[in-house]
């Protein structure tokens, strides 16, 4: 879908914050949702850098996200068995980032990144090994990688800068 800064979408409206990781083997999309952002957020996310990384445990991919002076997000994410996985070429992986209202569905930013040649390779091969042998029992591995590590503390130990 191609959605239209301004606009509500039902794609978005959630009852809760958070975000979302989807990669569909060729191109990612991020979306991060916030209840009533004010326009200094909306500022920060829609002007400054994105710095990602990708931090891998207990057979997880977590995709790590900072912005300006906001702090560390993490997102995981494992591959679905029929992810079609294209190898990234010399740009990297494009990605779309989408920042929402979960209640109203308004979009306020929408960006293309490309993830970095190094952060692209690194998804690739952690989703491909995702695929040919995957986690079981997922939450409780998502839950015991955030019991023993902040976003923070992911992003110290990561793959990449940007």
């Amino acid at each position: 879908m191609d959605y239209l800064i301004g606009n509500n979408y039902d794609d978005f409206i959630n009852l809760r914050e958070g975000q979302n990781f989807f990669f569909d083997g060729k191109n990612a999309r991020i979306i991060l949702l916030r209840k009533n952002p004010d326009e200094d957020l909306i500022k920060i996310i829609e002007n400054n850098e994105i710095f990602f990384q990708i931090f891998l445990k207990e057979d997880i991919i977590f995709l790590l996200i900072k912005i300006d002076e906001l702090k560390w997000i993490d997102i995981p994410f494992v591959a679905n068995k029929s992810l079609s996985l294209t190898f990234p070429d010399l740009d990297g992986y494009r990605c779309e980032f989408l920042f929402a209202n979960p209640t109203s569905g308004k979009l306020y930013v929408k960006r293309f990144e490309n993830f970095s040649p190094g952060l692209s390779k690194a998804l690739f091969w952690a989703a491909y090994k995702q695929i040919k042998n995957p986690p079981k029992n997922i939450k409780s591995r998502i839950n015991k990688v955030h019991a023993g590590f902040s976003s923070d503390e992911m992003a110290r130990l990561s793959l990449g800068k940007h």
